[in-house]
């Protein structure tokens, strides 16, 4: 890709000029493009690559298959900064264009070309589709769109046909938790599991899976935070525990601590004295097996590494099994118990979302709207005294 500089105009929009050589006549070559979208030096740098790269000789815009436009795609957001699970989504979404749309212009398909395709993603796969849900093709749509209007600001394509298609209503799915009826029975394992002296390696093991999902029970972390959180996050003094980070695992290779959150927000997770006491008392114990770690070792390892959030997921699904808790049961449940308690004992809406760590508060009433307590209590106290006032003068009529 050639190199390419942009700047601002006297407007203010910033703008590129390249020099592609000269034409047969001896004409420089000087396609100049304005990107009145971008923000910023980056949002215009990354348009002005995209356009850059594809211009012909001449200086115009070629014909490009959407495929090759979405790897680019793919690419410029992979160097901004988009999580490694991100960038594995986008490639297999790319993958069904280039399944379901093969060799398709970016320029040339239409607003029912890709309502067609959306249908065929969630045909069943013995009927020749994808056999996906609503949720996935409206993950599939919004990247589309995304893509199509990164396509528009840098000149490719002439209109975003995503803007007309019309996606498919959400599934909304009940966030599963535990209940009240089976908290003790799985409580009462959690603290056994981390109560033992951990004199072998495996129950040691088993002590951290359990210590694992207790984590995230009281502090409503995500079991990627849980798996990144090093020791010296855990403010035994100030009673909080700094969310930092999360870990990020791909086949073949360590895990490692990314210093961004899903929510892209750090944030502190106020602790009681009792929850600090557990954690005092797991570090004691992983000190006797391990030895003495340095200060930013992750608080739940097996040899002071980085564990896989897959493997604390594994865990727990055994521990789930071992108390009877329903299959629909797995570790992201535990945040979901975390947030649905909260709720239910008068925690507003802004304290929950900073404490989930939830990009904005939409996100948490989109999640957990339903739980809230609003109007309904007040109806249930209404009909309740109706009742007691229809059993008082029943008893006045005898």
């Amino acid at each position: 890709m050639m190199a390419v500089r942009v700047k601002r105009g006297a407007d203010g929009i910033w703008e590129c000029r390249l020099y592609l050589g000269r034409s047969f006549d001896g004409k420089a070559i000087r396609p100049y493009k304005r990107f009145p979208h971008a923000a910023t030096e980056g949002e215009a740098r990354a348009l002005a690559e995209t356009w850059a790269a594809n211009l012909t000789a001449d200086g115009t815009v070629r014909s490009a298959r959407l495929t090759d436009l979405l790897a680019d795609y793919v690419q410029l957001r992979e160097r901004n900064g988009a999580s490694p699970n991100s960038i594995k989504s986008y490639l297999l979404f790319t993958r069904y264009v280039a399944h379901y749309l093969k060799t398709a212009n970016a320029r040339d398909l239409s607003v029912m070309d890709f309502n067609r395709f959306e249908q065929r993603l969630m045909m069943p796969k013995k009927e020749g589709g994808q056999g996906l849900g609503r949720n996935s093709v409206i993950n599939v749509h919004q990247f589309l769109r995304g893509a199509y209007n990164h396509f528009v600001d840098a000149g490719i394509c002439d209109a975003n046909p995503l803007v007309y298609v019309a996606k498919p209503s959400p599934e909304r799915h009940e966030a599963s938790a535990i209940t009240e009826w089976d908290f003790d029975a799985f409580n009462a394992k959690l603290e056994a599991a981390m109560r033992n002296e951990a004199a072998s390696r495996k129950e040691y093991r088993e002590a951290v899976y359990a210590f694992a999902a207790w984590l995230s029970l009281v502090t409503g972390m995500r079991v990627g935070e849980v798996c990144a959180v090093e020791r010296d996050e855990v403010k035994r003094y100030q009673l909080y525990l700094h969310v930092g980070g999360t870990v990020i695992e791909s086949a073949g290779e360590k895990p490692y601590r990314r210093n961004v959150t899903k929510g892209r927000k750090c944030r502190n997770i106020a602790l009681t004295q009792d929850d600090i006491a557990v954690i005092d008392a797991f570090v004691k114990r992983q000190n006797g097996v391990l030895g003495r770690v340095s200060a930013d070792s992750p608080l739940v390892t097996l040899d002071g590494s980085f564990m896989r959030p897959t493997t604390i997921s594994r865990a727990f699904s055994r521990i789930r099994d071992a108390c009877g808790l329903p299959r629909e049961i797995t570790f992201h449940s535990l945040r979901h118990t975390h947030a649905s308690w909260l709720i239910a004992n008068g925690c507003d809406l802004k304290t929950l979302s900073e404490r989930m760590g939830h990009a904005d508060e939409a996100t948490t009433l989109r999640i957990y709207g339903h739980l809230m307590p609003g109007r309904d209590a007040a109806a249930a106290q209404l009909f309740n005294e109706a009742k007691r006032r229809a059993a008082g003068s029943e008893v006045c009529q005898k």
